[in-house]
């Protein structure tokens, strides 16, 4: 009897053990517009992890999901020259908990007054809450104005999201149609917008490049 018993308690935490150092998904996420920084709009980047070059030669707007097993890691974005030798201009440690987060995003993107950095978001939050749509403010620029406009409710009130923050929008039924946009003002026009059809899944809308040379939205989709 004891031995069963054994048998089935390391049988569970076998499983324990290896649910929790499964790998967690990470979106690296290229959002900086090389005219900001006086170069040229797509600014190739290598992208290194824990000095291994892991991405080579992506541009703007472009994303990329790689593997993470919880642990910290030091991640470090160069000029592209195929081997992430040169000097970085962005250098940021990232903590993968062994928990039940599964899900980040790693956004290269330009902080209001215009400095490089590394943003890291932990989605594993509020993905219980589906279908959910968040607007992310990564771009070069102050406050913006999130709308969500969703058939049946009409334009719901304008969301002020500063940099480096989000507004988030319950969808309360599956297959919603709804429109995500962008504005200076509480009243201005959009200057970016997009479309979608609500899911099962959590979708964020990353707003990146700058005021000064346009926005871009690159879209992520997360499957609860």
């Amino acid at each position: 009897m004891k031995k069963v018993a054994c048998s089935v308690i390391c049988a569970l935490l076998s499983i324990i053990a290896g649910q929790t150092a499964s790998a967690a998904n990470v979106n690296v996420i290229h959002g900086i517009d090389g005219r900001d920084l006086g170069l040229s709009r797509e600014l190739p980047v290598d992208i290194a992890v824990n000095g291994t070059c892991a991405l080579k030669g992506v541009t703007y707007t472009q994303s990329a999901l790689v593997e993470l097993s919880p642990a910290s890691y030091k991640i470090t974005v160069h000029p592209a020259n195929g081997k992430c030798s040169l000097a970085p201009v962005i250098t940021e440690s990232v903590v993968i908990p062994n928990d039940a987060s599964r899900s980040f995003s790693a956004v290269a993107s330009l902080t209001e007054a215009g400095a490089p950095r590394l943003a890291v978001f932990n989605n594993s939050t509020g993905l219980s809450i589906t279908p959910v749509v968040a607007v992310r403010h990564l771009a070069k620029a102050g406050a913006v104005f999130a709308r969500f406009d969703i058939p049946n409710l009409g334009k719901l009130r304008p969301r002020k999201i500063s940099n480096g923050n989000f507004a988030l929008q319950g969808v309360l039924a599956l297959r919603f149609k709804y429109t995500a946009s962008v504005s200076a003002t509480a009243r201005g026009k959009a200057i970016a917008s997009v479309s979608g059809v609500a899911r099962k899944q959590f979708v964020i809308h990353n707003i990146v490049g700058s005021a000064a040379n346009g926005f871009a939205i690159v879209t992520e989709k997360l499957n609860p």
